[in-house]
């Protein structure tokens, strides 16, 4: 079978790329190399419990995207969280400014904008799909998978972190790779720790700490789901997570719930249990200015998107995947 489309990536970008498309009345095919979607609005199942461990909150600047989370509200798949977070800078903690724009959060956890994506435009997924090989003859792309499996398709959509798409277009489309490779991406250590309930008296503090660049109160989203317990989810800083990147979990989560406990006040040092997420591929730095999406005119048609193009976050995720239309 020759596809129209194959996008590789079903995180928000992808999952917003394939419903644009498919509106427009185009066949699409999404090959996602792990279990779940939405790439880093990723929750995990503990113990029952949703926890963000990646993506912890999002906001709306664009009219575009303010409709489509006015949508996602009426529906319940997200609701607006708080107003302000607090901050920590200069060995001092403050408590939020004025701030008149919301950030949302859901109840479920982030992965539930993926999946609203997906549901909302029957999107076909082909799950746990590692894509090794793309080679570009008779305009057509030919994919390969890790367990052998090939596609074809007559348009490759790429939405992978930028050194795994680099890597992946090395030979067919060294232009494409070489744009990639100019997209500097960090890598983030992310500790979540649970505790018996205790008041928390801020939703999130953000920092500019060496060793710590979030620290959020995760059980503030969905307290009802979490009756018992208290969740806090912290975020390495950039630095830190490059440097202890392939340290114990044991030393990781200790390091970060010490410092967490000085920046916030509070006695963080002996939770009842902890997990490590390491995010390889975590915050893009975008280009300065650019389009939300490129196409290469290739003997069959190429486009990179995703949010490293936008600005960054979900909302520059989802509005990359839009901006498909225009291509």
């Amino acid at each position: 079978m020759i596809h129209d489309n194959i996008i590789l990536g079903a995180g928000v970008s992808g999952l917003s790329a394939a419903g644009t498309l498919r509106r427009e009345g185009h066949q699409v095919l999404v090959l996602e190399k792990s279990r779940g979607l939405g790439g880093r609005a990723a929750t995990r199942r503990w113990e029952s419990l949703p926890v963000d461990h990646g993506a912890q909150f999002f906001t709306a600047r664009s009219d575009a995207f303010r409709a489509q989370v006015a949508a996602w509200v009426k529906s319940g798949v997200c609701h607006e969280w708080c107003r302000g977070l607090h901050r920590y800078s200069e060995g001092a903690l403050f408590a939020p400014e004025a701030d008149h724009h919301p950030r949302y959060a859901c109840r479920a956890g982030m992965s539930a904008l993926a999946s609203a994506l997906a549901e909302a435009d029957g999107t076909t997924i082909e799950r746990q799909s590692k894509v090794t090989k793309v080679h570009c003859q008779n305009r057509l792309w030919t994919l390969t998978c890790e367990d052998g499996k090939a596609f074809r398709t007559r348009r490759l959509i790429l939405t992978s972190p930028p050194p795994q798409g680099a890597n992946l277009l090395a030979e067919a489309a060294p232009a494409a790779a070489d744009l990639l490779r100019g997209i500097s991406i960090d890598p983030c250590l992310a500790v979540a720790a649970q505790f018996p309930r205790r008041a928390i008296p801020w939703h999130g503090i953000q920092s500019n700490d060496a060793t710590i660049s979030w620290i959020g109160h995760d059980t503030a989203k969905r307290p009802d789901l979490h009756p018992d317990r208290t969740i806090i989810v912290m975020h390495a800083s950039p630095g830190f997570s490059r440097t202890h990147y392939d340290e114990p979990e044991d030393k990781i989560g200790k390091a970060l719930l010490v410092r967490a406990s000085e920046i916030a006040g509070q006695d963080f040092l002996h939770p009842e249990s902890i997990f490590l997420q390491r995010w390889r591929y975590a915050m893009s730095n975008p280009p300065p200015k650019g389009p939300p999406a490129h196409s290469f005119d290739l003997p069959a048609p190429l486009i990179l998107a995703g949010e490293c193009f936008a600005g960054g976050k979900i909302e520059g995720a989802w509005l990359s995947g839009q901006a498909l239309a225009a291509l």
